[in-house]
């Protein structure tokens, strides 16, 4: 059994001994909506759509918690979801075990995304996130303008910025449990992913660890892409060990920035700290492998 009470701040363990890796819900806590990804319903968004892979993919319990905050100055409230993810460890074909990933809609017409942020309660997590010119068009046409790949450990707090679509990545060989924070008011958009297969750049599993793949259908992918990990933002209630459950319940102001990013108090990338940047070879192809290597 993993405990994650300590991690998430909740009643929560995850049964590992299970093929399902089902979470167990203490003291009347709400298991929320299950929601079981298959290989099915993955194949289409991969680089290699028929390649073996655990099924199902992976498990999300969607709406496990949900609170809400009055703002009588602003004269409206704030509402936040909270989700939890759980995938086995594995492969699917040559690329790790990830999600379909999704971008978020603009909060109104001409304005940013949500944000959205990752708590790593248990494994290591790859976020691999990417900022497109318009997220409806093919990946022959549309322009990628930004790629980070996110490296968290456990404890740490992800931030999935505005405008970037994301994908979580599990490149070990261990269960990897993930929560989420997000307004919940936020819409996500899914539709491209299996038009692009993917990212621009796939995670894959070569012998001497994670390297980076250019997806050939994208034509238009920025010259480098960042390394990152997390680092703590007190000012965005983001500290390593510290569960964002306690933060919001003590400062839910503190979080409003979920809701209305443009009004955050300081930027939130500050809570990615750039490790190095690299630059991927020139490729030909969807198979082409880079040069740049994960850690």
């Amino acid at each position: 059994m993993i405990d994650l009470s300590r991690a998430s701040g909740l009643p929560l363990a995850v049964d590992d001994s299970r093929p399902d890796l089902a979470v167990r819900f203490e003291g009347g806590l709400h298991p929320g909506t299950l929601d079981t990804r298959t290989l099915a319903e993955l194949r289409p968004a991969l680089a290699d759509p028929t390649a073996p892979g655990p099924d199902p993919a992976y498990f999300m319990y969607r709406g496990v918690a949900g609170f809400v905050a009055a703002d009588p100055d602003r004269h409206r409230a704030f509402r936040w979801r909270y989700d939890v993810t759980v995938f086995p460890p594995g492969r699917l074909g040559e690329e790790y075990l990830r999600t379909l990933g999704h971008y978020h809609l603009p909060i109104q017409a001409g304005t940013v995304s949500y944000p959205e942020v990752y708590e790593v309660l248990f494994g290591s997590a790859t976020f691999l996130l990417q900022k497109v010119d318009s997220i409806s068009a093919e990946p022959s046409d549309v322009r990628v303008l930004d790629v980070i790949v996110l490296h968290a450990e456990a404890g740490t707090k992800a931030m999935m910025l505005p405008d970037y679509g994301h994908w979580t990545i599990n490149t070990t060989n261990r269960p990897l449990v993930v929560s989420n924070w997000i307004c919940a008011d936020c819409q996500s958009y899914y539709e491209s992913m299996s038009l692009s297969r993917g990212p621009c750049y796939h995670v894959v599993a070569l012998a001497d660890g994670p390297s980076y793949v250019r997806n050939g259908l994208y034509v238009n992918v920025p010259p480098e892409l960042t390394i990152a990990r997390p680092q703590d933002a007190p000012a965005l209630g983001l500290v390593r060990d510290q569960p964002i459950l306690q933060d919001l319940l003590a400062h839910p102001q503190r979080w409003r920035y979920l809701c209305e990013p443009d009004e955050a108090e300081v930027d939130l990338h500050s809570a990615i700290e750039v490790r190095e940047r690299v630059t991927p070879a020139r490729l030909a192809g969807p198979d082409a492998r880079t040069k740049g290597r994960g850690t």
